[in-house]
């Protein structure tokens, strides 16, 4: 194992085609956007698991208590605000959801305008990884019954 472990490190990528883990911050925050049709949940982590801030789109939920897209991306606006004050350097986004990746993008760069306050040079986001979990077809079907 030692010896698999030596030559990933010489090459500089662990064989499965992705970029080396190791030249992320070690301590970056991790937030956590999970998209859903009717709601957004976002939550704020530190590198070692430990909740730091949570909303969802409901909770900012405009007259009515209607979920739309933009109460989504008002939410995740409110927490680049908050990730500003609580000063957090450096952010590892973890979208999940099954939407539009229209809807993703607008997401981050939501959490990034509320982060800079406009639409500037600072961008507090190391790196974005999609964490929806993809189909594998599932269990074998039963075989047809013939009479």
């Amino acid at each position: 194992m030692d010896f698999v472990q030596g030559i990933i490190k010489e090459n500089g990528n662990n064989m499965m085609g992705r970029p080396p883990v190791s030249h992320l911050e070690q301590n970056a925050d991790i937030i956590h956007v999970k998209l859903m049709r009717n709601n957004t949940f976002i939550t704020v982590m530190d590198s070692k698991e430990n909740k730091k801030l949570e909303t969802s789109a409901g909770k900012l939920a405009t007259k009515g208590g209607k979920v739309s897209q933009y109460s989504a991306e008002a939410a995740t606006e409110d927490i680049g605000r908050k990730a500003r004050e609580m000063k957090l350097k450096s952010i590892v986004m973890k979208v999940n959801g099954f939407t539009y990746f229209k809807k993703k993008k607008q997401a981050v760069l939501s959490f990034r305008e509320g982060y800079t306050h406009s639409r500037g040079d600072l961008n507090p986001v190391v790196y974005i990884e999609d964490t929806t979990r993809k189909p594998h077809n599932g269990c074998r079907l039963q075989k047809k019954r013939r009479v």
